[in-house]
């Protein structure tokens, strides 16, 4: 499996990677902002499932999935929304019902978040079985 991990947060990819590291054998890339994430991707749109910050400086996670609702080989890659909003907030729902305008969005998750629900959700939305 192939997974592109897009964070401005170098600490937060790094946790990233190395937790799904620590469990499963996946190809990671990563990019450190949505304008390297949305090169990268266009460049290899082969990801089996993208896991994006939502708000970056610059090009932001919305930005980012509204380029990949556009574009005919990156729409089919699934999105797992990380964000430090709580999921109860009121802002990141609001968020949320953008992000789901454009149909990328397959879960979201909240930081902090335990490594068995991170890699649930990546099992869940790249449909490889557990």
């Amino acid at each position: 499996m192939k997974i592109l991990i897009i964070d401005n947060d170098i600490n937060t990819v790094t946790t990233l990677k190395a937790l799904i590291l620590s469990r499963e054998a996946f190809d990671i890339d990563v990019a450190y902002g949505g304008k390297e994430g949305l090169e990268k991707m266009t460049a290899n749109p082969n990801y089996n499932l993208l896991i994006l910050d939502i708000m970056m400086p610059g090009v932001s996670g919305m930005d980012v999935c509204r380029a990949m609702s556009k574009d005919e080989k990156m729409k089919n890659i699934p999105v797992l929304l990380v964000s430090a909003l709580p999921i109860a907030s009121k802002e990141l729902r609001e968020l949320l019902d953008q992000f789901n305008e454009t149909h990328v969005v397959g879960g979201v998750l909240e930081k902090p978040f335990e490594i068995e629900n991170l890699l649930g959700e990546v099992h869940r939305l790249a449909k490889v079985s557990s």
